[in-house]
């Protein structure tokens, strides 16, 4: 077993230069290097710090602004807007690129990896039939390994992906990608819900609050070529732990 964790580790791709930067950042601002309020280094000025390309730098910053703790103001450059500790987890999503940074960014536990029949309305919902048989997971999103978690996501996944089962645990990236580079499909639509909610007893004692406390439900279903769902992702959440961010531009 050892050396099997051993040969996975190995086989790991290195974490991408980004994402170290963005926490190297974020820890800079834990310690009060940039206090709340105060601005950012300039791009240039951490591109040349850092030896990185323009390029790297936004995507460290994008990835501290869809957290929530820096923004982009006109003329002001990129200010701190909360401290680590006191934000909720903030996801803003435009495209497809920022599911998967997401799904980079945050750590992924599978709780349960299994088969469930559907039931009439869920099927309804995925041009399936009542009863049928599909791959069922639930799993906890957090932070960071061992953190809080601030959401937990039921997937469901076409039974036409046989054998996924055995590729969820351990791989990096959104499923939808790991669908794509397995199977080759292409993902060709992904349709989003929100929703408010109070959260149900076993949601709640998974993120450690109340039963009936307010959550936000996040559900995507996602849509080959030819108009098949392959894959359903219901995720729920706390109100006090997470923001669902969307900026619009004319």
């Amino acid at each position: 077993m050892r050396a099997a964790t051993t040969a996975r580790a190995r086989a790991a791709p290195p974490r991408p230069r980004y994402l170290s930067i963005a926490r190297e950042l974020r820890g800079a601002i834990a310690a009060g290097r940039y206090a709340l309020g105060a601005q950012l280094p300039t791009e240039h000025a951490l591109c040349r710090r850092l030896k990185v390309s323009r390029h790297t730098i936004r995507e460290a910053i994008r990835v501290l602004a869809a957290e929530g703790l820096v923004r982009r103001r006109p003329r002001a450059g990129t200010v701190v807007a909360a401290l680590p500790d006191e934000t909720r987890y903030s996801h803003g999503i435009t495209s497809l690129r920022d599911l998967f940074q997401y799904a980079l960014t945050t750590d992924f536990e599978y709780l349960y990896i299994g088969r469930i029949g559907l039931a009439k309305a869920l099927a309804r919902a995925l041009h399936a039939k009542p009863g049928e048989e599909w791959i069922f997971a639930v799993a906890l999103r957090r932070e960071a390994p061992g953190g809080k978690p601030f959401g937990v996501t039921r997937l469901y996944l076409n039974p036409a992906l046989k054998g996924i089962e055995r590729r969820l645990r351990g791989a990096k990236g959104p499923v939808y990608a790991l669908i794509e580079r397995e199977f080759g499909i292409r993902i060709e639509r992904v349709e989003q819900t929100i929703s408010a909610i109070a959260l149900e007893a076993e949601d709640a004692a998974h993120l450690g609050v109340a039963a009936g406390a307010p959550g936000l439900a996040i559900r995507r279903r996602y849509f080959d070529e030819r108009g098949r769902v392959l894959e359903f992702a219901d995720n729920v959440h706390p109100a006090s732990r997470y923001a669902y961010r969307i900026e619009l531009r004319r």
